[in-house]
């Protein structure tokens, strides 16, 4: 017909497609989880920052595991999130390094010098088509591990 555009329908996933659960979509899940778990829980944290979320896989882009959970807690609207730039540059002032764990010690030394009450560390795992997420959030005010969380979930291929 003249005036109208012909488009052909887009091509929808495969029911295959569906069914396999990526690397990505797992972990995006097991963030999502986390978090929420995290929103459940009582605290009187009201300031966070996300240290780096260590892994040895190399095949994981662990800057945009944390610029993932990062954007989680702040959709949350419960704490006041510190960015990971504005962390980098708080600590390169003080000549503090960002990455490593997260000791007591420091978690009060690091946390007093940026103005957050809590830090949030973990490890990310991928392993024998199995995706594992450990994440720890640490007053900084004490170094108490006031809340953690692993878990887990099968990648199938």
């Amino acid at each position: 017909m003249p005036g109208h555009i012909m488009m052909e329908p887009a091509t929808p996933p495969t029911a295959i497609e569906e069914q396999q659960p990526t690397t990505a979509r797992v972990i995006d899940r097991l963030i999502e989880e986390a978090v929420s778990d995290l929103s459940e829980t009582e605290m009187e944290i009201n300031s966070l920052a996300v240290w780096e979320i260590r892994t040895q896989t190399s095949a994981v882009d662990v800057t945009a595991i944390t610029q993932k959970l990062i954007t989680q807690l702040v959709a949350l609207d419960r704490f006041r999130v510190i960015s990971r730039e504005r962390l980098s540059e708080l600590l390169d002032e003080q000549s503090l390094s960002v990455t490593g764990t997260i000791d007591p010690g420091s978690a009060v030394e690091i946390g007093s010098l940026i103005g957050v009450e809590g830090f949030i560390e973990g490890y990310l795992s991928v392993e024998n088509d199995q995706a594992s997420l450990s994440l720890n959030l640490i007053e900084t005010s004490s170094g108490v591990i006031l809340w953690a969380k692993t878990l887990e979930s099968p990648i199938e291929r």
